[in-house]
């Protein structure tokens, strides 16, 4: 019986440890900011309701990122406002859009890690972990189409985006 109660002690431990570790993640003292999100269609019957979300930086126009995209699996992606705002319903909010990218790891605030995502056809992508946006059966942003909200997001101490919440644009 004591064998039984060490195991459930450790699986308890385990897991309120990942808790405070997802948590802590989403309240690291990195600025939350916006970003721009561009049409696509969210219908998906088996993954559940969830809203899915592209954006103006899986394809960063900045000045080495296509070439870096070409010939990389991971790439590093600078973040930072660039004088483009939106309306929202807490007012206008600056949006911030690709300035650079790294295949190091570079150093300084802004900088997001991205996961190429090669294309047969096309340019390749880059993938930060936040395309889709799960809600529950009631929300009514469920029927929000990429294109019509922002995402507010923050860089979490991995240099990954954490997607915070939807804004709808005005």
């Amino acid at each position: 019986m004591s064998k039984l109660r060490i195991v459930l002690g450790l699986q308890l431990l385990f897991f309120t440890a990942w808790g405070g570790y997802l948590l802590s993640s989403k309240n690291s003292d990195t600025p939350e900011f916006y970003l721009e999100t561009t049409p696509v269609d969210p219908r998906d019957l088996l993954s559940g309701t969830y809203v899915a979300l592209r954006y103006e930086i899986t394809s960063p126009k900045a000045a080495n990122c296509l070439t870096l995209m070409n010939s990389a699996l991971n790439l590093f992606v600078k973040l930072e406002d660039r004088g483009k705002t939106a309306n929202t319903g807490q007012g206008p909010v600056k949006i911030y859009e690709a300035a650079d990218c790294s295949v190091k790891e570079p150093y300084g605030q802004g900088w997001a890690k991205a996961k190429i995502q090669p294309a047969f056809t096309g340019a390749p992508t880059a993938g930060y972990g936040i395309e889709k946006f799960f809600l529950n059966e009631e929300d009514p942003r469920k029927d929000a189409r990429s294109g019509t909200v922002l995402a507010k997001v923050k860089i979490d101490n991995r240099r990954r985006l954490v997607l915070l919440d939807l804004v709808k644009k005005i």
